[in-house]
């Protein structure tokens, strides 16, 4: 696949960085927009993931710990404590990737399928299949809406129910597109969100589409160094847990799942 620039303009950062709503970038005083703000992801604690899980959703629900998986589509709930999962439904030859929860109920799309997975219960058992059209790559939950992203530059919102589009951003780092999309998360009222083939998180207004912040997961890229061969085993999976907190990082087909802890660059 084609990189596009504003994907290589990404990538050439070389640095971090992350914001809360009290410290985002404001104009300055030349009318222009000030850098996102820089953090870097320290591993703090690592635990054991599986290898044959293709990562593309990762999520906090009541209290679990959730994944959705490609090619083989399944849904796991997910242990700290050992690599296998606690629970799985296997989807078949579908190619399952987002995943949300709002609370009460699991969200799950697909890749090319143009399915959504309602989930109810636990363990989770579908209670709904809605169509749609477009690609599914990451989905997080946020202020009542589903938010998709299709690997372009767009994020959509959709309602959880019948998923009816109500609106749309795009996403623009220094007021240029970013591409490549793909696992979010809705937390600490930013949507996190993975680009394809890169290390760098983005942290993204939901109300504009502005990446107010950039994190620097390189070290989590470094920490599989040779223990992944292949070369879609890429950083892909955020989870924020509620009430603590505490943020998991892993990648697509990596051995481990890491707690991280956000520094600010200087």
């Amino acid at each position: 696949m084609r990189i596009p620039s504003s994907l290589l303009s990404l990538l050439a950062l070389g640095v971090a960085c992350h914001c809360s709503p009290t410290n985002r970038p404001v104009p300055d005083a030349g009318g222009g927009v000030q850098e996102p703000v820089r953090r870097v992801a320290h591993i703090i604690r690592e635990y054991p993931h599986a290898t044959n899980a293709f990562t593309q959703g990762l999520v906090f629900h009541q209290g679990h710990l959730f994944e959705s998986t490609g090619h083989q589509g399944t849904l796991r709930q997910l242990s700290l404590e050992s690599a296998q999962p606690v629970w799985m439904e296997r989807l078949g030859n579908i190619f399952a990737e987002g995943l949300a929860s709002d609370g009460e109920r699991l969200y799950q799309i697909t890749w090319t399928e143009g399915l959504l997975f309602t989930w109810s219960g636990m363990p989770p058992q579908r209670e709904r299949t809605t169509r749609y059209s477009g690609e599914g790559w990451g989905l997080c939950y946020w202020d009542g809406k589903l938010v998709r992203s299709d690997g372009g530059t767009m994020l959509t919102f959709h309602e959880p129910d019948g998923f009816a589009l109500l609106g749309a951003v795009q996403v623009k780092l220094r007021g240029q597109p970013v591409e490549l999309i793909n696992e979010l998360e809705c937390a600490n009222g930013v949507i996190y969100a993975n680009i394809w083939h890169s290390s760098d998180v983005l942290e993204i207004d939901p109300a504009t589409g502005t990446v107010v912040g950039v994190i620097d997961a390189s070290a989590l890229t470094r920490a599989v160094a040779g223990q992944v061969t292949n070369p879609e085993a890429v950083l892909n999976g955020i989870a924020v847990e509620p009430g603590s907190g505490r943020i998991f990082m892993t990648g697509k087909l990596w051995p481990r799942i890491f707690e991280v802890r956000l520094a600010v660059v200087d």
